[in-house]
């Protein structure tokens, strides 16, 4: 019976410009390689992190480096917090770039806060109306 290294190393392709590893298994519809370990479908570059990097602490996430959801070559992951994850990815890109908030207000000069905590933007008009509408219903 083949050892989980062996399985893994048979089903992706190094590509020798880009130096991804390419997942030629299976894939969810995310994108993301996928392999069968002990019983439970998993995540591939969760594995090649573990095979040739080490554990992966329980507070952190595997980033792709290279974006490309298919690549599960180690020196292309990286173990990140998720906000981190999160801030380097596409997912809130379109929030980063938007330079008005819902309501027209510009996300620049003192009227932009950023939370410390989450580093999500604020429109301070907005949010001063909002404390002064919730003050007025009490």
């Amino acid at each position: 019976r083949e050892s989980l290294q062996e399985r893994f190393e048979s089903k992706f392709i190094p590509e020798l410009i880009s130096g991804y590893w390419l997942w030629t298994g299976a894939i969810n519809p995310d994108g993301y390689a996928r392999i069968f370990v002990d019983g439970n479908n998993g995540a591939a570059h969760r594995v090649a992190y573990k095979l040739y990097v080490g554990g992966i602490p329980y507070e952190l996430e595997i980033d792709h480096l290279c974006r490309v959801r298919r690549c599960v070559n180690p020196d292309h992951l990286e173990a990140v917090t998720h906000a981190e994850n999160i801030k380097r990815g596409d997912t809130g890109r379109h929030h980063r770039e938007k330079t008005n908030c819902p309501q027209g207000h510009p996300y620049s000069g003192k009227n932009l806060r950023i939370s410390p905590a989450t580093n999500n933007r604020y429109c301070l008009i907005c949010k001063r109306e909002g404390t002064r509408r919730r003050r007025r219903l009490k």
